[in-house]
C-alpha cells in the first residue's frame, strides 16, 4: 500500500512511494559540464523525476555559458543503490567560492527558482535510508567545505524530496506559487469573484482602445532577441526607479538567458510572449516548459501610465494560460517571488527547505550559525524583540 508523509512545516499531505528497506548507498561523481549533461540525457531517458530546472534544456546553457562567465565549476552526484545499481537521486551542483569555503550547490547561479534532486526509483522513504543517502553524499564531495540545498520542493511530481526530511532541513524564506487550471481560463477567472472578472474584463478594453490587441509567441532568433531586449529594457527601468541594485540585464546573464531561449524554443521548452496594442509592445512573459507545467522566470510591463491603468501583467498571464490550456499544459508555476498579481490567481504559496551540511570541520561554524538563524525566523516575535534590545528595529 502507499504511505503518506506530513512535512511538519507544510499543510498538505503527500502519497509516497512504498516504503523502501534502509538500503546501502554508493556515489559516482561527474566533473566538467560535458560529462554531468552526457550522464543527465541517459537518466532523462529512464524518465526520472525532476522540475524543469533539473533539465538538460536548462542546465546546458547554465554549465556551458553562465558557470562559465561566473568561475562556477560544474559538478554532480549519483547516488544509487549499492546491491541493485537502480538510481536514488542525481544532484546538478556548481562549486563556488564563499567566504574562504569552497561551497556545493545547487546549479542555480541565481536564475533558477527551485533546486531538487533528480529522483529515482530508489530514492529513500525511511529516516534509516534517508541519512545514509546524505552521508554517501558527503563523501563523494569530501573536497567541498559545504553542501548548501536551497528552496528545495517537498515533493517532486508527487515523490516525497528525501533531502527536506533530514533533520537538520529548514523552512526557506521563499515559497513556490503554483496553480491548475482545471477546465478553462474563464473559469478560473469566474471561480476568482465577479469583482476580480470585472475588472480583467475592463483592462481587455483598455488594451483594445489603445490599439489592436495582439498576443504572440516570438519564434525565430530574429524575434526573440527583439522580445527578449524589450523585456530587458523594460524590467531596468522599473528596477530604476525603485532604486534596486539589478544585475540580470548584465552581459553574462543576458548570454545565458538568450542561449537558454533560443536553443530551448527549438526544443519546444523556452518561451517568450509579446503583448502589444497596435505597434505598442506593453509587457513581456519569459518562461520554461516541461511535461504539463509551465513555469514563468520573467515578466516585464511597460511604466508609462496609460499602460498601468490596464495591468498588462495580469493580462499577459491570462493570455499565456489560454495559449498553454488549448496545449494539454494545466499547471502554471509562478515562482518564488511574492507579486500581488499572483495572488490576484488565487494562488497559495507551498512551503520550500533550505538544507546546509557542514562536509569539513572548519565549516562547522558557519553551518550552525546558518541552522540558529534559520531557527529563530520560525519566531518572528522573538527576533523582534531581540532587534528592539539591541536598539535596531
Amino acid at each position: 500500500m502507499p504511505q503518506v508523509a506530513f512535512h511538519p512545516d507544510s499543510a498538505v499531505t503527500l502519497e509516497v512511494a512504498p516504503v523502501r528497506q534502509a538500503s546501502a548507498f554508493e556515489a559516482k561523481r561527474f566533473d566538467g559540464a560535458k560529462a554531468i549533461l552526457d550522464r543527465l540525457t541517459t537518466i532523462e531517458q529512464g524518465a526520472a523525476n525532476a522540475f524543469a530546472f533539473q533539465r538538460y534544456d536548462w542546465l546546458a546553457p547554465l554549465y556551458q555559458s553562465l558557470a562559465v562567465d561566473l568561475e562556477a565549476v560544474p559538478v554532480a552526484v549519483e547516488v544509487f543503490d549499492a546491491a541493485t545499481g537502480e538510481l536514488a537521486l542525481f544532484l546538478p551542483m556548481v562549486k563556488t567560492q564563499s567566504r574562504g569555503r569552497t561551497v556545493a550547490s545547487f546549479a542555480s547561479l541565481g536564475v533558477s527558482d527551485y533546486g531538487a534532486p533528480v529522483i529515482g526509483t530508489a530514492a529513500p522513504t525511511t529516516p534509516v535510508g534517508t541519512r545514509a543517502l546524505a552521508k554517501t553524499l558527503k563523501r563523494a564531495l569530501a573536497d567541498v567545505d559545504i553542501i548548501d540545498l536551497s528552496n528545495m520542493p517537498l515533493q517532486i511530481n508527487g515523490r516525497v524530496n528525501p533531502l527536506t526530511s533530514l533533520s537538520t532541513a529548514m523552512p526557506s524564506r521563499h515559497a513556490r506559487h503554483a496553480l491548475s487550471v482545471e477546465t478553462t481560463v474563464e473559469a478560473l477567472l469566474a471561480s476568482r469573484g465577479k469583482k476580480y472578472r470585472k475588472e480583467s474584463e475592463r483592462c481587455f478594453r483598455l488594451l483594445a482602445e489603445k490599439g489592436a490587441p495582439s498576443f504572440k509567441r516570438a519564434e525565430s532568433e530574429i524575434e526573440i532577441a527583439r522580445a527578449y531586449a524589450v523585456l530587458e529594457a523594460q524590467q531596468h527601468s522599473r528596477r530604476a526607479d525603485e532604486g534596486d541594485a539589478y544585475v540580470l540585464d548584465r552581459p553574462s546573464y543576458s548570454r545565458f538567458y538568450l542561449d537558454a531561449l533560443v536553443e530551448g524554443a527549438r526544443r519546444g521548452t523556452a518561451h517568450i510572449f509579446t503583448l502589444k496594442a497596435g505597434d505598442e509592445i506593453g509587457a513581456v512573459l519569459f518562461g520554461i516548459s516541461h511535461g504539463e507545467v509551465f513555469t514563468l522566470l520573467r515578466i516585464s510591463t511597460a511604466q508609462d501610465d496609460a499602460w498601468k491603468r490596464m495591468s498588462p501583467g495580469r493580462l499577459i498571464v491570462i493570455e499565456t494560460m489560454r495559449y498553454f490550456v488549448e496545449r494539454g499544459v494545466r499547471t502554471f508555476d509562478m515562482g518564488i517571488g511574492s507579486y500581488s498579481f499572483k495572488h490576484g490567481f488565487g494562488i497559495a504559496g507551498e512551503p520550500l527547505s533550505d538544507l546546509m551540511l557542514a562536509v569539513s570541520v572548519r565549516a562547522l561554524p558557519r553551518v550552525s550559525v546558518s541552522l540558529a538563524k534559520s531557527k529563530l525566523r520560525q519566531y518572528p516575535r522573538l527576533v523582534g524583540l531581540g532587534k528592539r534590545l539591541l536598539g535596531r528595529d
